[in-house]
């Protein structure tokens, strides 16, 4: 090996490792789940359902319901899981289930997190050699990798059990590979076609956003292609492609119905909203999502995201327009689906959340590092060059310290449990589902249901979009509403407040923790429990944070620990 190539895998492995090691500290000191997380172990491994009619649940019913247990290496189960779930493929749920059933029994954050390691690991080595084919540097790949890696993108990408840190290995693998099939020329070879397959393959059972980022990245090589006239190796690639979905398809048949139809598909929601309405909830997201990409990449700055966006902008003028230098045509292979899948998913995605445009950071991070690279390579001194690496190194320190990731939430009272019993009382939602960690902690919990919603819900919903330029005309609760079921009108409604307060168990306690769900009405709540079960005085012990302490109302959900107020109940 040569000394330069050996000193460029040294350096990448660094860079790998530091991020990992960034990641595990994160990870350390995370507190707290969010929903969608605890149900990936539930999905993953088990097939245990919890009592959730005002019924009594154990810690072992809990730990049940998310560690493998009787369903070690059960496969069949993961997959029907994912049917009944109907919202993603199962793949990541199979490799999720894999390590789990090596520990069987055990509910751990550190199972799910091995997944995601992996996968960051290879994203990684992934996007150096993107970068590398873009530019044709291995300082320059180095230096992209470098501020992918150290970013607040890569770190909660790593951190969030769920399967987009896979999702983003499988769309650079595709993008790498692509990359290398018009580096070919036109010519075709077998190995490079039937990784292509399988990755596809993979990619579409990992995560349905896989279909839009590799449409963009077919989009663009389908031009350039045709242009430099490889009608025959943009035939083969596109044989691929299909033959792969079509494969994906045979594996999992339900892809089609989950993506038009299902639960989260784009025909379940049903919206009795006005245009304005629309068109300016629209605006509010893309500022959302302006927000969480400035958190994820720019010091949480939104007026540094804005400097930089400028420069790249003015420096693209600059080189088209006044040097009379055109990009190179493989940069268009970042900017596109980079650029394209990130405002698109921020104008469609159900959740203004940054989960949903995570497989387009790299492309974005490469985007704004070889925009400046280029730039800086204007300064004729040298030794200014080094101005980048060291800016880049810097801003990733202080994003470190200043900036605090999505998904680790805060310091909270709820692990320290003030009684042995615990009550939650919510909704038709399964908003019990992100305190089951906390749940665990007491003898025995009921989980009920109440269809009283919350009757000042819709009002601060309303309110909180108008006062960020949202005009609701009074309907956004029917966007709230349609949202909060996605899209499943047939979901059944129970009340069993009823039975809550006729349980002889809870009767003859004298004190018990009450969860009481955002959503639900919690005048109702209180008055079942004081009335109807000789618990008749209460204290706050920690109320729930409010919408109005964030621009982006899904934020909210992803630093809160609960999405409730907790109460003592007492004789």
């Amino acid at each position: 090996m040569q000394r330069s190539k050996k000193i460029t895998c040294i350096a990448l492995a660094v860079i790998i490792l530091i991020s990992l090691a960034v990641s595990f500290a994160f990870m350390a000191v995370k507190q707290g789940y969010h929903e969608d997380e605890l149900l990936t172990y539930n999905l993953a491994n088990s097939s245990k359902q919890l009592s959730v009619d005002a019924g009594w649940n154990t810690p072992g019913d809990f730990n049940d319901y998310l560690a493998a247990g009787e369903h070690r290496f059960d496969y069949r189960n993961v997959y029907e899981n994912q049917v009944i779930d109907a919202s993603h493929p199962p793949l990541y749920y199979a490799l999720v289930h894999t390590v789990c059933s090596f520990f069987p029994g055990l509910f751990s954050r550190w199972l799910a997190f091995a997944v995601n390691v992996v996968m960051m690991a290879g994203a990684l080595v992934l996007l150096f050699r993107v970068g590398k084919r873009v530019t044709g540097s291995d300082l320059y790949a180095l230096i992209g990798t470098g501020g992918y890696a150290f970013s607040i993108a890569c770190i909660t990408t790593t951190i969030y059990l769920r399967m987009y840190a896979s999702l983003t290995f499988w769309v650079l693998a595709f993008l790498a590979l692509t990359l290398r099939l018009y580096d070919r020329r036109g010519k075709v070879k077998l190995t490079d076609l039937l990784l292509l397959l399988a990755v596809v393959v993979a990619g579409i059972l990992t995560q349905y956003y896989f279909i839009l980022c590799a449409g963009l990245i077919g989009l663009v090589f389908l031009i350039f292609s045709i242009r430099e006239k490889h009608i025959k190796a943009l035939l083969f690639y596109i044989l691929t492609a299909v033959i792969g979905a079509g494969i994906a398809m045979a594996v999992y048949p339900y892809i089609i119905t989950n993506v038009l139809g299902g639960n989260r598909g784009f025909g379940s929601l049903k919206l009795d909203i006005d245009s304005i309405t629309i068109v300016t909830y629209m605006g509010y997201k893309l500022l959302c999502y302006v927000q969480i990409l400035a958190k994820d990449m720019f010091l949480g700055q939104v007026w540094l995201l804005g400097v930089c966006a400028a420069c790249v902008l003015v420096s693209f003028f600059v080189f088209r327009f006044g040097k009379k230098r055109k990009l190179p045509r493989k940069a268009w292979f970042i900017i596109v689906p980079g650029v394209v899948y990130f405002v698109f998913i921020a104008l469609v995605s159900p959740f203004n959340s940054d989960r949903y445009v995570m497989a387009s950071l790299p492309l974005l991070s490469l985007l704004f590092t070889f925009a400046f690279i280029r730039m800086v390579n204007l300064i004729k001194n040298v030794r200014l060059h080094l101005i980048l690496p060291a800016a880049m190194t810097v801003a990733c320190a202080l994003a470190f310290v200043l900036v605090k990731p999505y998904y680790i939430y805060g310091a909270t009272n709820l692990y320290q449990p003030q009684t042995d019993n615990c009550v939650f009382v919510g909704t038709a939602m399964m908003e019990w589902n992100k305190c089951i960690d906390k749940f665990m902690q007491y003898d025995n919990t009921m989980i009920a249901k109440t269809t009283a919603m919350s009757k000042t819900l819709y009002g601060e919903l309303d309110d909180f979009a108008q006062k960020r330029g949202v005009i609701t005309n009074g309907k956004v609760g029917a966007l709230a509403e349609s949202f909060m079921s996605n899209g499943d009108v047939e979901r059944v409604e129970q009340d069993s407040l009823g039975k809550l307060v006729q349980d002889e168990k809870l009767r003859g306690m004298n004190e018990v923790t009450v969860y009481i769900s955002r959503l639900a009405d919690e005048a109702t709540v209180i008055d079942a429990i004081t009335n109807g079960t000789g618990l008749k005085h209460f204290e706050l012990i920690q109320a729930d944070r409010q919408f109005e302490e964030f621009f982006n109302w899904y934020d909210y959900f992803v630093e809160t620990e609960s999405y409730c107020n907790v109460y003592r109940f007492y004789r």
